[in-house]
């Protein structure tokens, strides 16, 4: 079935608006699409019940949360969450200091010789929540930097010149915060965390270990379809989740022409996300 559980709009740091962004999945036929932007549930706002009562497309409420780490890539995603002002309270805490990190990033960007303000970004977000590939884009608009990716690995990556670390919830807040709002919660992109290995241990283990104490906190399952997963790293996975019984989950992480090579829609058998799929019915 085709279906996409991780996507992103203006909200965050996506270049479809939310509901460009659901009618575009009905054009390819995407049967399931959540939309889980970075640390804001403003999309659901926005969107009202527009689609509510679409035959076409089941439209699944969600949100990515930015985690405690050493490095930004630790992220929960909740769904299907029920108490959606208890979710809001705790998201908009953080964005209030979200916004204060842009004034820093920005403040350095102009201390470094780059022009930049505030209302820049705020053009190129077109949303509440800016996140660093606003930043990348400017630069990128403004002839600082080639690509989007060279702004990321020259200024903007974890430890980087323009670097500024957010204010996050600890994993147990995030998932506790999910699960107490009715959500289910689901871990991202896995192997992304393997950004902060700093051991000889086995890529594997180390993810399993991490899953582990994750699940012992109240994870539900994880995100094993994913955009850049090799079909080896695809079938590790499935493996961990069906040896922990956990939910998998599908996901490209399209965030439009923020990742041009990140298509929407992936093609998954039904039955491998079932167990995820009931839950949300």
């Amino acid at each position: 079935m085709l279906v996409d559980l991780h996507t992103h709009t203006t909200s965050s740091d996506g270049t479809l608006t939310p509901e460009s962004l659901v009618r575009k999945a009905k054009l390819i036929g995407l049967e399931v699409l959540a939309i889980t932007d970075h640390d804001t549930i403003s999309a659901f706002y926005e969107l009202g019940n527009i689609f509510e009562d679409d035959l076409g497309i089941k439209l699944l409420r969600g949100v990515e949360i930015s985690v405690e780490y050493p490095t930004d890539s630790l992220h929960i995603i909740g769904y299907n969450f029920k108490d959606i002002d208890a979710i809001g309270k705790v998201l908009n805490e953080l964005l209030e200091y979200r916004n204060k990190r842009n004034e820093i990033i920005i403040q350095k960007m102009n201390e470094m010789g780059f022009s930049a303000t505030l209302e820049e970004i705020k053009q190129i977000a077109k949303g509440e929540a800016i996140g660093r590939p606003h930043f990348a884009r400017l630069m990128a608009n403004k002839g600082y930097v080639r690509s989007i990716d060279e702004a990321f690995e020259k200024y903007l990556r974890d430890g980087g010149l323009l670097f500024v670390e957010k204010r996050r919830l600890k994993p147990k807040e995030a998932i506790d915060l999910i699960k107490n709002a009715g959500g289910i919660a689901i871990l991202a992109h896995p192997f992304e965390i393997l950004r902060a290995k700093n051991t000889n241990e086995d890529d594997l283990s180390y993810i399993e270990r991490l899953i582990l104490k994750l699940v012992d906190y109240g994870l539900d399952g994880i995100e094993v379809f994913y955009s850049t997963h090799t079909p080896s790293q695809t079938n590790d996975l499935l493996k961990i989740a069906r040896k922990y019984d956990l939910m998998i989950t599908a996901g490209s992480d399209f965030h439009g022409d923020n990742r041009p090579s990140v298509k929407l829609g992936m093609d998954i058998p039904y039955k491998l996300l079932s167990k995820f799929l009931c839950a949300v019915s």
